[in-house]
């Protein structure tokens, strides 16, 4: 009872969060699935594989401080182009093609996982553009001795990704985040099918670069760096392995956390992330 209440306690907040407003950017061939909101120093998240493309809660927070801006991968939501992205250079290719289109000189950027990738991706090609840079249990490196979990062996089993995912995988955000199929309607089936999708295509045969640690030193900003310290996707020690590679990093291990620390730890994750940017 007391997590079924927690699950409508965030629906609740979901439903207050107003700040944010749904668009779309055409870019050549593709048009991009954008919500924003918030006024300040521009502040752009980048989501993970699980497809966190609408305005949430944890975005709501930030657009008090910053003008927050939310876009889709294409192939997730109602971005489209997918078929001209394949791999992680296409895709940080298009993102400076979007903030062109937006005006976006210089952001806060940041993203949990595959968006976290991403972003150290984007900042180490144009430093000049990012003036804070910050990721949460991302992907990109890779070492033998600490391999990622295989997340596609699971996708059937709504229980098994829970474990791999979330701390407590029987919590309020776990269960509410991964649901039974048969609790899924067919607009969030379509969405999860959609997602899935697309990270396979991004990240089934090489779901790392083995040329990023050799190139993360052409970031110029302060860099934060989180991770779940129950993170059984992609184990905590890579945020150290980051921080090696990163000469302006910190890295903080938040505590009974996996690796959504926007869902499972949203306070400390929020709060962390802001104080950085408003230095």
């Amino acid at each position: 009872m007391f997590e079924k209440l927690k699950q409508l306690a965030y629906g609740a907040r979901y439903l207050l969060s107003r700040r944010g407003e749904k668009t779309f950017v055409e870019l050549p061939g593709r048009r991009v699935q954008l919500w924003h909101g918030g006024e300040g120093v521009p502040f752009v998240y980048l989501h993970s594989g699980l497809g966190e493309t609408t305005w949430l809660p944890f975005h709501d927070t930030w657009a008090k401080d910053f003008h927050v801006f939310v876009p889709a991968h294409p192939g997730f939501a109602e971005s489209t182009g997918i078929e001209l992205i394949d791999t992680i250079d296409d895709l940080a290719l298009h993102y400076v093609e979007l903030f062109d289109k937006l005006g976006l000189d210089a952001v806060c950027l940041g993203g949990v996982s595959l968006g976290g990738w991403l972003a150290a991706e984007f900042a180490l090609r144009w430093p000049e553009r990012v003036h804070r840079l910050w990721l949460a249990d991302a992907p990109g490196l890779w070492s033998d001795e600490y391999p990622y979990a295989d997340l596609f062996r699971y996708v059937q089993e709504p229980a098994k990704l829970r474990e791999l995912l979330f701390h407590d995988p029987r919590g309020a955000m776990a269960t509410m985040i991964i649901r039974d199929l048969k609790e899924m309607n067919e607009e969030t089936f379509v969405a999860a099918y959609r997602a899935l999708r697309t990270l396979a295509r991004l990240t089934w045969e090489r779901p790392y670069n083995p040329k990023l640690s050799l190139r993360l030193g052409r970031i110029r900003c302060p860099v934060l760096i989180l991770w779940g310290e129950s993170d059984r996707l992609i184990p905590p020690v890579y945020a150290e392995l980051y921080a090696r590679s990163i000469a302006q990093s910190r890295a903080e291990i938040l505590k009974n956390c996996g690796h959504l620390p926007m869902f499972e730890q949203e306070a400390a994750f929020v709060q962390l992330i802001r104080d950085f940017c408003r230095t």
